[in-house]
């Protein structure tokens, strides 16, 4: 059984239903009577998702689709209403038709292929995941749910590469949304039992520099780390570049980065996952060491 649960798009669900209430919200306004009557239904219906009421939601989303069957966003919303019911047959109806109104929103051709996925069609779940890839290389929750897929197929080492790979998708994420400004919030060291996330960590390192056409990077040593909390010398800064003996440029990523990113990774359920659901992996295939180490971080990170 996977750590994971099996709905892996969930969190990214909840935070749909809020961004949709919030755009129904803004447009009400502008709307006919009988489309403002469509939008109360749909509020209605996404409230009711929320409270786990999928059979009353899906009641309501019909009836908003027979207004507008136009209406992508709400044949989504009936699609993941009949998933969660455990009818994938029409969820599947539902998402395919939903990816037909829109075939740009990765979300959608994600939970198609999470359906796909629970009615046991392999090829079809794959294809779908494909699509959310070509709209998002490096969409998370995709990873999870391909690797999910091949262990299912029993393709253990396929899975175990792209659980891994979905890692160092987040990492990249995490990594390009940082601002190497002195003004950041300077984050203490937290401990685990296990230093996972600090390959993760170097990996998007290198790669962050080499796209800045810096060909090497270091990192600090503990007494440089020691120093940097107690004197804040770099102050909320990242990374700081200098010029070695050799007078090329390399990087020194400075302990803020490397507590940042950890702290980052703490708050992100996903990376408990993809990690959880490795272990998972590297246990069937026999690797019962690293497997103790991918089960070990969730739980570390998940003290506070």
């Amino acid at each position: 059984m996977d750590r994971a649960d099996p709905f892996s798009d969930y969190v990214e669900l909840e935070n749909w239903l809020a961004k949709t209430n919030q755009d129904h919200n803004h447009s009400k306004q502008n709307k006919s009577l009988s489309k403002n009557k469509a939008a109360t239904m749909r509020d209605k219906a996404i409230q009711l998702v929320q409270e786990g009421k999928f059979n009353e939601a899906l009641v309501l989303f019909r009836s908003v689709i027979e207004e507008d069957p136009t209406d992508w966003n709400a044949v989504y919303l009936a699609g993941q209403c009949c998933r969660y019911m455990g009818n994938y047959d029409k969820a599947i109806d539902y998402l395919r038709r939903a990816t037909e109104l829109n075939s740009i929103e990765k979300s959608v051709w994600l939970a198609l292929a999470i359906a796909y996925q629970l009615n046991e069609n392999w090829d079809n779940a794959i294809k779908a995941i494909k699509r959310a890839f070509e709209i998002d290389p490096d969409y998370v929750p995709a990873f999870n749910t391909l690797a999910m897929t091949q262990k299912r197929m029993g393709q253990l080492e396929k899975a175990d590469h792209n659980y891994d790979a979905g890692a160092k998708a987040l990492a990249r994420c995490i990594v390009k949304d940082m601002s190497n400004s002195s003004d950041s919030l300077i984050i203490p060291i937290r401990s685990s039992r296990n230093d996972l996330w600090l390959e993760y960590a170097l990996y998007v390192a290198l790669l962050a520099a080499i796209e800045d056409h810096i060909e090497s990077i270091a990192t600090p040593n503990s007494e440089m780390a020691m120093a940097e909390e107690r004197t804040q010398k770099h102050k909320g800064l990242f990374w700081i570049d200098q010029e070695g003996q050799d007078g090329k440029t390399f990087r020194l990523f400075l302990p803020n980065y490397f507590n940042t990113f950890q702290t980052t990774l703490r708050s992100d359920r996903t990376y408990s996952e993809l990690m959880g659901n490795r272990g998972l992996v590297l246990e069937m295939l026999g690797q019962q060491k690293d497997a103790d180490k991918h089960f070990q971080e969730p739980e570390d990170f998940s003290l506070h």
